[in-house]
């Protein structure tokens, strides 16, 4: 599997550098950035994930050798920069640790607990609950589990 990245033929060498080192993060960029629509592409050697805009021979996002990982990245890549809507809490209680998650108002609202310090746990409720929200991503999925 070969990178290829594209060249810039339009921008001058100091304008890119300088756009290179501005502060592109915050929630509003990324989620932007990996909006999508997202595509998978067959490839000589491999399955390209690419935005739908993108043309047949546009550079892709990622290059996987298996068509399934291929459609779960396409699925997922949407959910990056949102807000993490489930959170424990900083401290364990009687029971555990509290879940909680944010309410239509961005308020914390305990919703319950678990057993033990898991965050990855709230990362992949987190991306779960976009695959519900998402036909189009949950359809990717879907077709990869097939």
């Amino acid at each position: 599997m070969t990178c290829s990245r594209a060249t810039n033929k339009v921008f001058d060498s100091d304008f890119l550098e300088w756009l290179s080192h501005r502060d592109r993060g915050g929630p509003t960029f990324t989620e932007a950035e990996y909006a999508g629509p997202w595509t998978v592409r067959r490839r000589d050697d491999g399955f390209a994930v690419l935005r739908e805009s993108e043309g047949e021979d546009g550079v892709p996002d990622a290059e996987l050798s298996e068509r399934e990982t291929a459609l779960l990245l396409a699925a997922v890549l949407p959910s990056l920069g949102r807000e993490q809507r489930f959170q424990l809490a900083a401290r364990e209680g009687a029971c555990g640790v509290d879940v909680k998650t944010v309410d239509g108002d961005g308020r914390l609202e305990k919703i319950g607990w678990l057993r033990y310090q898991h965050p990855e746990l709230m990362e992949a409720l987190s991306v779960l609950e976009w695959l519900l929200r998402s036909p189009a991503s949950m359809a990717m999925f879907l077709e990869a589990a097939s």
